[in-house]
C-alpha cells in the first residue's frame, strides 16, 4: 500500500557522499561549507521532510526570522537532526545537520547547525516519546505569552492542546545544559511551553502532528489575543474535550498536514527541484 504524498514512511533513502571543498593553500574549509554527506532524493527523507515543515510553518505565519529550529529524532540512535539560522521558507534538505546527544555535528548540512539546540537534545535524552521537537518565536504566540495568561480554548481548534501547555519564563543566569533540564522537568509529559516574551516549544511523537499543533497554537493564540480584547470568555470544558477528541478521531492534524504539503507543491518548487 502507497502511503498518501506528504506522510513520512520508513523508506531508506540512498546515500552518496559529496566531494567536499578544497582548501586553497593557507586556507583552512570550514565544516559548515561542506557539503552534506547524503543526497535527499525522496520525499519520504526526513530531511525533506523537515525542510517541508519549516515552509509550512512560514506559510502560516510561524516564521521566526533566523532563529527556530526544526528537528528529528534519529531512530536508534542518540541523535537528531535539526535546522540552521535560516529563514524558515528557504529551508532545503541539504541544510539541515545531523547533531548527537552531546551536540556534536555527526553530518554537517550545507549551513550549519544552529547554536541554540541544547534544549533538543536534553527533551530526547529523557523523553522516548518525543521524535520531534519544533521551537518559533511566532508573533501570537510571543504577544500572548507578555500578558501572564495561560493559553486557552477560545477557538474550537485549541481544543487539540487543552491541558498541554505550559508557562516558561527564561532565565539568562542558566547555562543551556541547565535551562534543558527545567524545560525537560516543566514540560513533564506535556506537548507544549508558552514561553514568555520570546515563543514556543512544541514536542510530539510524529513531524506532522507536532508541526500541525504549533500552527494550530498560533492561529488559537491569534483567536485568544481578539478574544480577550472584547471581553470573550474561554470555551466551556466539557465542550473542549468533546471537541478534543473528535479532533483526535478524525485525524484532524494529519489531514491539515496533507492539505498544507499539497499547497507546498504550487508554492515551493525549489524545495521539490532540490530532489536528486
Amino acid at each position: 500500500m502507497t502511503a498518501p504524498r506528504g506522510v513520512m514512511v520508513a523508506t531508506p533513502t540512498p546515500a552518496s557522499a559529496r566531494t567536499p571543498p578544497k582548501a586553497r593553500a593557507g586556507e583552512t574549509v570550514c565544516p559548515s561549507i561542506i557539503a552534506a554527506s547524503r543526497t535527499v532524493t525522496s520525499e519520504s527523507d526526513p530531511r525533506f521532510q523537515i525542510a517541508a515543515a519549516r515552509r509550512i510553518l512560514h506559510r502560516e505565519g510561524l516564521d521566526s526570522q533566523v532563529g527556530g529550529h526544526v528537528s528529528l529524532r534519529v531512530p536508534g540512535e542518540d541523535a537528531f537532526l535539526v535546522t540552521p539560522f535560516q529563514y524558515f521558507d528557504e529551508t532545503l534538505p541539504e541544510h539541515v545537520s545531523k547533531v548527537g546527544f552531546d551536540l556534536r555535528v555527526l553530518e554537517p548540512g550545507t549551513l550549519p547547525a544552529s547554536p541554540g539546540i541544547n534544549f533538543h537534545a536534553s527533551i530526547y535524552a529523557a523523553r522516548p516519546d518525543v521524535h520531534c521537537v519544533i521551537h518559533t518565536h511566532a508573533k501570537n504566540m510571543s504577544v500572548l505569552s507578555t500578558t501572564g495568561v495561560a493559553f486557552d480554548v477560545y477557538y474550537d481548534y485549541a481544543a487539540l492542546l487543552l491541558d498541554e501547555v505550559v508557562p516558561w519564563t527564561d532565565d539568562p543566569n542558566l547555562v543551556p545544559s541547565e535551562e534543558g533540564d527545567l524545560m525537560v522537568a516543566e514540560l513533564g509529559g506535556r506537548k507544549a511551553l508558552l514561553m514568555g516574551h520570546h515563543g514556543s516549544l512544541h514536542v510530539g511523537d510524529t513531524l506532522e502532528r507536532v508541526a500541525m499543533e504549533a500552527l494550530v497554537m498560533e492561529l488559537c493564540a491569534g483567536y485568544q489575543l481578539a478574544a480577550m480584547a472584547v471581553g470573550g470568555k474561554p470555551l466551556e470544558r466539557t465542550t473542549a474535550e468533546s471537541y478534543r477528541d473528535a479532533y483526535i478521531k478524525n485525524g484532524f492534524r494529519e489531514q491539515m498536514w496533507l492539505a498544507n504539503y499539497r499547497r507546498l507543491l504550487r508554492s515551493d518548487p525549489d524545495l521539490f527541484a532540490a530532489l536528486r
